[in-house]
């Protein structure tokens, strides 16, 4: 990507943390409490998603979480915490409705860019995604009071994301036997944020 439009993990991570609001709809919530997490790795056999799906869903949580410093969405299992949510997780009507609007996804992504998503380059991933989701936020009105896909993917990602090893170990700062209490800490001396 070129500078103008290149985004670090950090930047993504705070846009997104902030156009979610700091809403985490509860099935994500629930997968987490009974044990969801992503297990390293890019290679995977879908049980849930067909190839395509499963192609698809590697492709955009790698956009919405590149490889820099540390590993991709893909390298640390988040699409394969992803179909785990929607196959074990998610009520039926949820599945349906994830299933849906990641075909719609690959339809309409597909019409608009005249080729299959994943087989884009990276620029061209990235713009259709970011507008995307800027439209989503700039009318909110227009997805009859339901959660627009976009943003349940993103949910999704960054939750698998963030409880796998990588995300919890490289990313934010984990210490495994924390050290003493101080409260008040300027945040230049924190760095990045704690996983646990």
């Amino acid at each position: 990507m070129d500078s103008k439009n290149s985004m670090t993990r950090r930047e993504a991570i705070m846009r997104t943390g902030a156009l979610m609001g700091g809403v985490v709809f509860a099935p994500s919530i629930l997968g987490v409490l009974k044990g969801c997490t992503a297990t390293p790795g890019v290679d995977w056999t879908p049980t849930l998603f067909s190839n395509n799906q499963a192609r698809l869903v590697s492709s955009l949580a790698d956009v919405i979480l590149p490889e820099d410093d540390t590993p991709s969405a893909s390298q640390a299992g988040v699409p394969q915490f992803i179909e785990s949510m929607v196959q074990n997780i998610y009520n039926e009507e949820q599945r349906t409705r994830f299933l849906e609007g990641l075909d719609q996804f690959a339809e309409d992504s597909s019409t608009e860019l005249e080729g299959n998503f994943y087989d884009l380059t990276d620029d061209v991933k990235y713009e259709y995604t970011h507008g995307l989701n800027r439209a989503v936020l700039e009318d909110p009105s227009r997805n009859d009071g339901e959660t627009p896909f976009i943003m349940v993917f993103r949910e999704l990602t960054m939750l698998g994301y963030f409880t796998s090893e990588p995300g919890a170990t490289q990313v934010l700062r984990y210490e495994p036997t924390p050290g003493e209490y101080r409260g008040c800490v300027p945040f230049e001396e924190i760095g990045r944020t704690w996983a646990t």
